[in-house]
C-alpha cells in the first residue's frame, strides 16, 4: 500500500478512535441531565459508567481472536457503524435498567474489537520504527475526542436535550463509518491468520510474562484514567456548582491536555526515551499521584483545575506509553491476540473505579477518598511497570543464563 493510502487510512482510523473515545467520554456529561431525568443517584450514575467497561471487558478476547480471523478494517468498520447505532438507541433511554443494557452492549460488541484492530493494523502497515508513535497518535485520539466531546455537546445538551444529543452524534459517528468504507483500501488489514492456520493459542499468550505485567500495569492506569474522566464533570458541578457550558470548557481544556500529552509521548519517548518507557511510566505515575493527593485536598477552582490538568496529563503518557509497547515488543502474529488481552483485562480497571468512587462519594459526601483512591492506583501503575521486560532486558537476561 502506497504512502498516500496508509496516511489517509491513519487519518481515518484516528478519527474512529475519536468516535470510541468520544462515546466513552460523552456520557460523563450526559450522565448529568440523565439522572436527574429519570432520578439516577451517584451510585447508579457510577453504575451505568461502569457497565460499559464491564462488556469492553468480556469481549476483548473473543474480538482480538476473531480480528485475526477477519483482518483489522472489518473489525474496525462493525465497531464504528455499531457505535452509532448504540448512540441512537441510548438516545431512546427511557430507564436505568434500559441504559444499563445499552451501555454494556457498547462495550460488549461496538467498542472491544477496536483497539486490538488498530494495534494489529499499525503493525501490518507501518514501518517497525515508525509503530510506536503512530500507536501514540491513535492513543492521543482521547483527548482530541475530550476537546470535541465537551465543546459541542454541552450546547446541544442545552438546547434540544440528552435524547436529541445522542441521536445527531449517532448520526455523525454513522457517516465516518461510511468514510472509513471507503477510504481504507480492501487490500489493508486483511487477515493475520487464514483460514488453514491455527490461530496463536490462548495458552500461548498467557505464557508471556510480559502480557501478565501489562495487564496488572494497564489495570490500574485505566483505574486512574477512567477514575477520573468518568466523574471530573461531576466533580466540577457538585464541588463548584459551574454550569453545563462553563464545566464544559474546562473539559475541553482537559481533553486538551490528554491529546497533547499522548502526541508528546509518542514522538519524545521515540527520539529520546527509547526502550526506557518504563521508567518514563514511573515518573508519570508518581507525578498523577502526587497531585491527586493534593487534588483530594483543594477546594480552589483554579488549584483543582491546575492539579486536575497535571494528573490527566500523567495519566495519558502512562497510558499511551505503556499501550505502544505491545506493537514493538510482541510478533506481527501475536500483536492483535495478546493487545487484547492486555486491554481486556487491563481496562477492567476502568470497570471498578467508576463505582468505587460512586461508594466514596456516597459514603463521604465529598471527592476526597475518590482522589485519594487515584492516587493509589497511580503508586501502583508505576511500580508494576518496572518489572516490564523490554528488549534490552531480555537480552540481558538470556546473556545472564548463558554465563552460568
Amino acid at each position: 500500500m502506497g504512502k498516500s493510502k496508509i496516511n489517509r487510512s491513519l487519518i481515518l482510523i484516528f478519527l474512529g478512535y475519536t468516535c470510541v473515545y468520544l462515546d466513552k467520554n460523552i456520557i460523563s456529561l450526559s450522565v448529568i441531565p440523565i439522572a436527574q431525568d429519570l432520578g439516577i443517584d451517584a451510585g447508579q450514575k457510577g453504575l451505568i459508567l461502569s457497565a460499559f467497561f464491564l462488556g469492553y471487558t468480556l469481549f476483548q478476547i473473543p474480538f482480538g481472536f476473531l480480528g485475526n480471523r477477519l483482518g483489522s478494517r472489518k473489525i474496525m468498520i462493525f465497531a464504528v457503524f455499531l457505535i452509532g447505532l448504540l448512540m441512537i438507541c441510548l438516545g431512546m433511554g427511557f430507564s436505568f435498567l434500559y441504559l444499563l443494557f445499552v451501555r454494556f452492549a457498547a462495550g460488549s460488541f461496538a467498542h472491544a474489537g477496536y483497539p486490538s484492530a488498530v494495534s494489529a493494523f499499525v503493525t501490518k502497515e507501518v514501518e517497525p520504527d515508525k509503530r510506536g508513535p503512530v500507536q501514540s497518535s491513535m492513543i492521543a485520539s482521547s483527548g482530541f475526542a475530550g476537546i470535541v466531546g465537551p465543546i459541542l455537546v454541552a450546547p446541544l445538551l442545552t438546547l434540544v436535550g440528552w435524547k436529541m444529543t445522542y441521536f445527531i452524534y449517532g448520526g455523525i459517528v454513522i457517516v465516518i463509518g461510511l468514510l472509513m468504507i471507503k477510504g481504507i483500501p480492501k487490500s489493508s488489514g486483511k487477515p493475520i491468520v487464514s483460514a488453514n492456520q491455527a490461530n496463536i493459542s490462548f495458552f500461548e499468550v498467557i505464557k508471556d510474562r510480559n502480557v501478565w505485567i501489562m495487564v496488572f500495569a494497564a489495570f490500574f492506569i485505566n483505574a486512574a484514567v477512567y477514575g477520573m474522566t468518568g466523574w471530573i464533570a461531576s466533580y466540577l458541578v457538585d464541588e463548584f456548582s459551574l454550569t453545563m457550558n462553563k464545566m464544559a470548557m474546562m473539559s475541553a481544556l482537559i481533553g486538551l491536555v490528554m491529546m497533547i500529552s499522548a502526541m508528546f509521548a509518542g514522538s519524545m519517548i521515540g527520539r529520546y526515551f527509547k526502550d526506557r518507557e518504563k521508567q518514563v511510566i514511573l515518573v508519570a505515575s508518581t507525578m498523577g499521584a502526587i497531585v491527586a493527593f493534593l487534588l483530594a485536598r483543594s477546594h480552589s477552582l483554579v488549584l483543582s483545575m491546575i492539579f486536575l490538568a497535571i494528573a490527566v496529563a500523567a495519566a495519558s503518557i502512562s497510558f499511551a506509553t505503556l499501550m505502544s509497547l505491545p506493537v514493538k515488543l510482541f510478533a506481527e502474529r501475536e500483536v492483535s491476540t495478546k493487545y487484547s488481552i492486555i486491554n481486556a483485562i487491563g481496562v477492567s480497571g476502568g470497570f471498578f473505579a467508576p463505582m468505587i468512587i460512586g461508594w466514596l462519594v456516597n459514603a463521604s459526601g465529598s471527592y476526597g477518598g475518590a482522589f485519594s483512591f487515584i492516587a493509589l492506583v497511580f503508586i501502583l501503575a508505576g511500580i508494576v511497570s518496572l518489572a516490564i521486560q523490554t528488549k534490552d532486558t531480555k537480552e540481558a537476561a538470556v546473556e545472564l543464563e548463558h554465563q552460568k
